[in-house]
Parts: C-alpha cells; sequence; structure tokens
C-alpha cells in the first residue's frame, strides 16, 4: 500500500497550499470509494446481454488501458469479440497518437466533420449521435451508426461517466435510452494515496512544469467530480491493486455478464 513518504518527494515542485490539497483529495477519494458498490457485493450471475453497450470508466490513473489490454486477451481466449465504439475528436493530435489511438481524429468544418489521417472519410453533422466534453479542451462526439449497430449485438465504450448516464438514461436521435441494456463497469486505485502517487509518477520529470502541474491538478478534480457521481448512482467499483490486472480484467467481465 503506498505511505505518505512515497508521495511527498513527487509533491516538491507543487505550493504548500497545492500540496494540502492534494492530500485532501487522497481523503476525499478513500471517503467516495467506500461508498461505492464493489465486485463482491454484486450479484454472482449476471444476466447476459445479446446486444447493448459494455462499458468502462475510471479515475484518471486508475489503470485502464492496461487493465483492457487483460480484458481483451480473456474474451480472446472465450473465443468472444467486443467491436469498440471509436470516439471522434477534435484536439489536436499528438505525436504518439494516431488513427483510433486512442480517437478518430478530426477536424470540424461547417458541413461536419473530416477524417485527419483518412483523407477519404468524412463525417456530416447527421451522421453524429451524441456530441460533448469529457472535460475542457476535449471535444469528442460519438457515431450515430455505431450506436445502431449496439442495438444488434454487443460493443464497448469507453468514456467518461456523466456521458454514459446520460445515454443510459435518455433517449437520442431516435434510440431509445439504453437502460439495462448498458453494463457499467468503473475501474479505481485501491486507495486515495496509490491514486495521487499513479498521477504523480505517471511523467515524473515533468513535474517541474507549472502547466503540467495545472494538468494533474485538472485531473485530480474531475476524476472526484465523476467518483462523485459514480457513487451516487451506485456504478459497481472494480479495484486495480498493483500487479494484480488480470483480476481487475475478470472482475470487469462479471460485472459486464460476460
Amino acid at each position: 500500500m503506498t505511505t505518505l513518504d512515497e508521495i511527498t518527494p513527487l509533491l516538491y515542485s507543487f505550493s504548500q497550499e497545492e500540496k494540502e490539497k492534494i492530500l485532501s483529495q487522497a481523503e476525499k477519494y478513500d471517503q467516495l470509494l467506500a461508498k461505492l458498490p464493489k465486485v463482491a457485493d454484486f450479484a454472482k450471475e449476471t444476466e447476459k446481454l445479446d446486444a447493448g453497450i459494455l462499458a468502462l470508466n475510471g479515475a484518471s490513473g486508475a489503470g485502464q488501458s492496461y487493465v483492457m489490454k487483460r480484458v481483451e486477451n480473456l474474451l480472446k481466449e472465450k473465443v468472444l469479440e467486443l467491436p469498440r465504439i471509436y470516439l471522434l475528436g477534435t484536439r489536436e493530435v499528438r505525436p504518439d497518437e494516431n488513427h483510433k489511438d486512442p480517437y478518430i481524429f478530426v477536424k470540424e468544418n461547417e458541413k461536419g466533420f473530416q477524417d485527419v489521417h483518412n483523407a477519404e472519410v468524412f463525417y456530416a453533422h447527421e451522421d453524429i449521435y451524441y456530441r460533448y466534453n469529457s472535460r475542457p479542451g476535449a471535444d469528442n462526439a460519438i457515431l450515430l451508426v455505431d450506436m445502431q449497430t449496439a442495438t444488434k449485438e454487443k460493443m464497448y465504450l469507453e468514456t467518461v461517466i456523466p456521458t454514459l448516464l446520460y445515454l443510459k438514461e435518455n433517449e437520442i436521435a431516435g434510440i431509445p435510452a439504453w437502460g439495462d441494456k448498458m453494463r457499467i463497469a468503473y475501474l479505481a486505485a485501491p486507495s486515495g494515496k496509490e491514486w495521487v502517487f499513479r498521477l504523480l509518477n505517471r511523467e515524473p520529470e515533468k513535474l517541474v512544469e507549472a502547466k503540467y502541474r495545472t494538468t494533474l491538478q485538472g485531473r485530480f478534480s474531475s476524476s472526484l467530480s465523476d467518483m462523485e457521481i459514480a457513487a451516487e448512482k451506485k456504478i459497481v467499483c472494480v479495484l486495480n491493486h498493483f500487479g494484480l490486472a488480470e483480476q481487475a480484467a475478470e472482475e470487469i467481465l462479471q460485472v459486464w455478464g460476460v
């Protein structure tokens, strides 16, 4: 379990006020984590879906991408396919990103969205099911054709809790609210200190940069906001303990009923 002694050196570049806020956020994380239902409290047998949306979200630093690779391996063992719903993303492509890694990157014009990596692909406004901001500066959209497909087969969607709940509870573009046809698993680090440590230790060499520290503080705040909603809505939480990603993957499949 992560200790304060491990976190303290990573807080060196933050002001005293910022340090105190981050540590108080770690405490808030633990309070919210205690309110989230865990997989052990979840029904052992979950009704299987023939079609619908299997969704995953988690606090920044929860290890979502790492765990999803384990989920994909488990699905292969079961000889199951789970097509992913890729979001359109309008932000600039970073050097280590590409097409569907992690978004379908697009540039918007008055008629719609031009695929950045595939000049022949264009999405008109009427091709969009739902558009939203996952966080400041991150403008995303979900394609209507993917959601129509999800009415006939199981699809995987990875995005923020507020958006998932909005889709679950509201009719959009003629498609009924997903309701029980959407299964959401919330992935979390096992403690507030572990959560803080993972985020701070992701790129420790950049902690001397004021802009990067500001970005991290935004991630702390947005993660807690989403976690509050998850706790209120009793979304089942999967804990990603260090070295136990396979266990987390198995628990996600249990929540999904796969």
